[in-house]
This record gives C-alpha cells, structure tokens and sequence, in this order.
C-alpha cells in the first residue's frame, strides 16, 4: 500500500494517470476488505471530489459551451467504480463517510448523464451503498426509483443490468414499503425477461429481481406470475446456490401460494428450476415440498403419473430422492 498511496499523492486530478491507480485501488480495497479502513478515508474524500468536480465542470460547459471546455468523464466514472469497491469491501465500516459527505445528491445526478456509462457505474454504487448502509439510501428511495425505472431500458445492457440489480437489493431492504414502486419497474422486468435474444447475465439478474419483488410484495406481483413464470425458471436452473438465488426461489414460493394457478401450464419448469438447487435451506426446502405436494395431491396420483413421465429421468429421481414426488 505505500508506494500506491505515495503515487496517489503524487498525482493531479487533472492526470490521466489516476486511471489505473484507482482501478487498482478498487480491487484492493474490495480485497483487503476491513484491512483496507486506514487508507479508507482520503481515498473515499478525492473520489467524491472527483465527481463533484466533473459535475460543476459540466454544468458550465453545458450553460457557456464557448467558455468551459467539456469535462472528461472518465474521471466521475473511475472514482464512483471505486466507492463500489470501498463500499464492497468495507461494507458497514463505510457508514460514517457516506454520512459526512454528499454522495447520494452526486449520485441523483449521475443517475440522470446522458453518458450511459456515467449512469451504469453509479447504479452499481447505488447497489452497494444500499447493502452497506440503507439507512443513508432510503430516505432517497422516492427521488431515485423513478429514474431506476427509466433505465430499465435493453438497448443500453450494461445499463439496463445495474439498474435491474440495484432494484432487488433496495427491495430486500425496503420490504413491504417497496409497495407503492412496484408499478415503476415490474411491466418493464417483466417485458425484459420474455424479450428473445436478452443477453444471458440480465436475464438472471431479471429474474432475480422479480423474485426479489414477489418476496416483499407478493400481492402485487403475484397476478402476473403466469407472464414470467417459465422464462423465469429457465434464466435461474442454471445458476448456482446463492443468497440471490435463495431470495428470488423464496419469491417464487410465495407467489405461487398467493396464485397457484399461475404456474399450473408451466408446471414442469417449476419443477426442473427446484431441481437445479443442490443444497437449498431447510426451511427453503420445504416450501418447496409444500408446492409439490400440494400439486400432486390436487391433480391426483394417476394424473401426477402422467405428467411426471414427461419429465427426463434425471429430473424425475431428483424429485423423488430430494422431495418424496
């Protein structure tokens, strides 16, 4: 670290060269973890100076073009990448340096660049201030879920992703107060997830959110299970077993105890998406033995025996050795 700090010292924030320092910077704070705090805060002071200073500078070109030249960008968005990897690997120790500077008015700014790579990295920020201190975040949940809705957009992926991901994690933290966004983003995750050819990454990051959504608010999403709910299955079998996993899986269940009718056509991906967990918690396992069982006493043991030769023979003793179907 001190040879890194002494060439931080050394360079001007005007010097293309801070590029790779605070790229590098970022994975070694996202590394070091708490071991990074002793460097934390002149580190997290000039990445905020950074985006202050890149904003004023487009405020007075945009305002007197002839007089003030554009600013170069690249700044604001190197430096907010950089409080991701602080906010990342300091997590909670983070707190008292969000609390003491203006970050979330920077960030209510860079959400709305025309740059869509300014726009990208601060939703990746506003993700990892929302998993490390909320309690900072929320009381400009109103200001920013409008424009998160906005950015739901497929034609700028990267975009698109950030905004889809930040979503999911201010609605575990929100809860049931997630209620009143729920009609600013849901037509549109629900459109992306059905949209062919949807790049592989935001399909999952998709499906994770609706299940995010469906976990605090299922009343409100639930309705509309039947629209999503095979893309849905499909985008998530393949992934691994995660905490993001295990909260959209819990969504799931819950909506379809709000709506059970909403899965009966697509039935067997349900069960093909349950089967792709290798180690769910217990209490995740068994909602989703209710689910199955519930299934197959309504249908009736003859009727289950013919949907269940449908499945592929893998599927059908995974079923039956994880889930007693």
């Amino acid at each position: 670290m001190p040879p890194l700090i002494q060439k931080w010292n050394m360079l001007k924030d005007e010097d293309k060269d801070l590029f790779p320092l605070l790229e590098c910077l970022s994975s070694v704070a996202t590394a070091l973890q708490s071991g990074f705090l002793p460097y934390c805060e002149p580190v997290y002071q000039r990445c905020v100076n950074l985006v202050q200073k890149t904003l004023a500078q487009a405020m007075l070109h945009n305002a007197q073009p002839d007089q003030y030249e554009a600013p170069d960008k690249d700044f604001m968005i190197v430096a907010l990448d950089l409080l991701s990897g602080l906010a990342e690997g300091l997590g909670g120790n983070i707190e008292q340096l969000v609390a003491r500077s203006n970050i979330l008015t920077l960030m209510y700014q860079c959400m709305q660049d025309k740059m869509p790579e300014v726009r990208q990295s601060s939703f990746a920020l506003l993700g990892d201030l929302t998993k490390a201190c909320f309690q900072h975040v929320k009381p400009c949940i109103a200001d920013f879920m409008p424009i998160l809705g906005t950015n739901l957009n497929p034609e700028f992926i990267s975009v698109c992703n950030n905004a889809t991901w930040a979503i999911g994690e201010i609605s575990i933290q929100m809860g049931i107060e997630m209620q009143p966004y729920i009609p600013m983003v849901l037509h549109q995750l629900v459109e992306i997830i059905n949209r062919p050819n949807t790049p592989k990454t935001l399909l999952e990051n998709t499906a994770i959110t609706i299940g995010r959504l469906g976990y605090v608010c299922p009343q409100e999403v639930a309705p509309m299970l039947q629209q999503f709910i095979r893309p849905w299955c499909t985008s998530l079998r393949n992934i691994r077993d995660n905490e993001e996993k295990d909260s959209a899986f819990r969504g799931i269940c819950t909506m379809i105890s709000v709506n059970p009718s909403g899965v009966v056509q697509d039935f067997i991906f349900f069960c093909d998406a349950v089967a792709s967990w290798i180690s769910p918690k217990d209490d995740l396992r068994d909602m989703f033995c209710k689910i199955l069982h519930g299934f197959k006493n309504q249908v009736g043991d003859e009727n289950w025996r013919r949907f269940s030769d449908q499945f592929p023979l893998p599927l059908k003793e995974r079923l039956a050795a994880y889930y007693g179907v």
